[in-house]
C-alpha cells in the first residue's frame, strides 16, 4: 500500500511539468552533445522488460489504459490511450530499485534516451534515495523517427504532489526510480519505442 501511495504522489507531481513547450525542450536538448561519451544504465535490448511496469491513472480512479510489451527487435513498446474521464489523464511506465540504486557518475551532466516517438510530448523523471520528491523534464518527440533525447540534469525540476518545491534541480545523485509518462491534459492515443537510457559524462 505504501508503494502505491508513493507512486500516486510521484505520478501526480509529474503532471505539473507537462506544460513546457516543445521549443524549450528542444533548446535544452541542443545544449548537450548526445553523441559524446555515454554510459548505459538500462538497455531493453539486452536486459528485456525487467522490473519495468505500467502505472496508469487507474490507481487514482482514472480510465486511461496502456501496455508495455517487447517487440521482435527487443525494444520496449509503450502504447495506449490517455483518458480524461474521472479526473484522469496519464499513462506511465516505471522501474523502482530501492535496494540497488543506479550509481550516477559524478561527471555526468544529462540523461540520454534512445527512442522512437510519435510526435507527442513525454515526461521523464527520476527519484533519488533522498526524499519523496522527484525530478522531471518534459520533452518533445519526432514522429516515426529514432532519436537521442538529451535531458540535462540541471533542467530537471523538483516537484512533490503536483507542486514545485524549494529544492535545487537534480544534481546527479544516484537514483532509485525512473519513469516515462505521457500526460498532455488531453485525450489521445500514443505509441513510443524505447531502446535505452544512458547518462552523458
Amino acid at each position: 500500500m505504501r508503494i502505491l501511495i508513493i507512486f500516486s504522489i510521484l505520478i501526480t507531481s509529474c503532471l505539473s511539468n507537462t506544460n513546457k513547450t516543445s521549443e524549450i525542450s528542444n533548446s535544452m536538448q541542443n545544449n548537450v552533445d548526445v553523441n559524446s561519451k555515454n554510459k548505459t544504465i538500462y538497455n531493453f535490448t539486452e536486459q528485456g522488460k525487467g522490473k519495468w511496469r505500467v502505472q496508469d491513472d487507474v490507481v487514482m480512479g482514472g480510465r486511461s489504459d496502456s501496455q508495455l510489451k517487447m517487440t521482435d527487435e527487443k525494444q520496449a513498446h509503450f502504447s495506449g490511450r490517455v483518458s480524461l474521464e474521472n479526473n484522469g489523464g496519464f499513462c506511465s511506465i516505471h522501474q523502482t530499485t530501492e535496494k540497488t540504486p543506479y550509481v550516477i557518475d559524478k561527471n555526468s551532466v544529462a540523461f540520454v534516451l534512445f527512442i522512437k516517438g510519435d510526435g507527442k510530448n513525454y515526461n521523464f523523471r527520476v527519484r533519488t534515495p533522498n526524499g519523496k520528491h522527484a525530478y522531471a523534464f518534459t520533452f518533445s518527440t519526432k514522429a516515426e523517427e529514432w532519436e537521442k533525447i538529451a535531458i540535462p540534469f540541471n533542467e530537471m525540476e523538483a516537484t512533490f504532489r503536483g507542486e514545485s518545491i524549494d529544492v535545487p534541480n537534480y544534481a546527479g545523485e544516484n537514483i532509485v526510480e525512473m519513469q516515462l509518462l505521457i500526460g498532455n491534459k488531453k485525450e489521445e492515443n500514443f505509441e513510443i519505442l524505447i531502446e535505452s537510457v544512458a547518462v552523458k559524462s
